[in-house]
């Protein structure tokens, strides 16, 4: 047997080169890709062939051979084809990566154009605007008020009516349009018959687990539902223990899980249970690894509501990517935990709106004791207009 080596900048030609030398009865015993031999370089491709010495060049063979060959030859080059082009399609991580930046960017152009747009504030709305920014509500929100009370009557248009307290009455319209663009959600009720399944989702630290204690204590006590909760964490069930202990205090069933395909019989088993609620191990927002067990409880055919945990003491940004993190499985609310770290409720508006979340849940301290409180529109925008400058 006659074995030689043929290389060239793709398949084809190298296949070619060994029925050029060989002829079409040769056998190919090996294919095998080189890489460039200097950047910038194209890569090659080494065909092992062989054929008996005997042989003529071009000799002739049968039809049958000579198709046996050409299928070899186009079954390798296709094979190539479709690993090359694997390598260039992009995954799901990348692709949610490139959708986070162009998110980002998209937000950046706005708020410089609407910077770039905004007039000065008119005298008797500068009071009401710095209250609004040491709030800490959002600039381009703050505009966009402000231009809304600039085309309501004037003061000396509303003097002629008889109305004498100016501050009063744009502030009572900033209220107005602040109710308008802040949604609250719906309270967490029972269908009699089924067991309502609420999934508190949050990065770690959030606090998302003293909170879903205080609800079951809220509801079970103050509603009279019977409530359980359920601990789902796939990598340390040990961390559970605190919330199974405080459970136990309350007097409230308890069940934990450690995988995503136990959820469905874990419901199953809950007769009786109005509202099971399921606290989430805490997950990085910048992994989106971590989604892929909640896509599976997702797609189990489930009545499930998701909702975000979400620390007011972290940074807007980190909160905007946490929501952008879980919003692929859909997020029915966000709650905010650790409200007496920060001076000023602006960034619940901010995130409300921005997102259009509803917003469910307040609580204070660490303390799975203190009760939380169900949101309410009032209730943020009066801690909203308590800001001082």
């Amino acid at each position: 047997m006659q074995v030689r080596k043929f290389e060239a900048t793709t398949m084809r030609d190298a296949v070619a080169a060994v029925k050029r030398e060989l002829g079409v009865n040769a056998v190919i015993l090996s294919t095998k890709e080189l890489p460039p031999v200097d950047p910038g370089m194209p890569k090659l491709y080494e065909v092992t062939a062989a054929a008996s010495v005997s042989s003529k060049a071009g000799a002739e063979t049968s039809p049958n051979n000579r198709s046996e060959m050409m299928n070899k030859a186009s079954d390798l080059e296709l094979a190539h084809k479709m690993s090359s082009l694997a390598e260039q399609v992009a995954t799901s991580r990348q692709v949610r990566l490139l959708e986070g930046a162009v998110y980002e960017l998209k937000n950046l152009v706005l708020d410089l154009v609407k910077d770039s747009k905004s007039s000065s504030v008119p005298t008797h709305l500068f009071s009401l605007e710095r209250s609004l920014s040491a709030a800490g509500i959002d600039p381009s929100y703050i505009s966009e008020m402000i231009r809304h009370l600039a085309a309501l009557p004037s003061p000396e248009d509303l003097s002629k009516t008889g109305q004498d307290n100016f501050d009063a009455y744009y502030r009572d319209q900033a209220v107005r349009w602040m109710m308008k663009r802040l949604k609250i959600s719906p309270k967490w009720t029972n269908t009699p018959g089924m067991t309502n399944v609420h999934v508190m989702l949050g990065t770690p630290g959030s606090g998302k687990s003293t909170l879903l204690s205080k609800i079951a204590t809220a509801i079970s006590k103050k509603d009279r539902h019977k409530v359980a909760i359920l601990s789902w964490d796939p990598e340390k069930l040990g961390s559970s223990e605190q919330t199974k202990i405080y459970s136990k205090i309350i007097g409230i069933d308890h069940y934990t899980i450690a995988r995503a395909e136990e959820l469905k019989p874990a419901i199953l088993k809950c007769k009786g249970i109005d509202l099971l609620l399921v606290d989430t191990a805490g997950r990085n927002p910048v992994d989106t690894s971590s989604l892929v067990e909640l896509e599976l409880i997702k797609n189990q055919g489930l009545a499930l509501e998701f909702h975000v945990a979400l620390s007011a003491s972290e940074k807007p940004a980190l909160m905007d990517r946490t929501i952008r993190h879980f919003s692929a499985v859909g997020v029915s609310s966000v709650a905010f935990t650790k409200l007496d770290e920060i001076p000023a409720w602006g960034d619940i508006f901010n995130i409300s709106s921005k997102w259009s979340v509803p917003v469910s849940w307040l609580s204070w301290s660490h303390i799975p004791s203190d009760n939380p409180e169900r949101a309410s529109r009032e209730s943020i925008i009066t801690q909203i207009l308590k800001s001082e400058y």
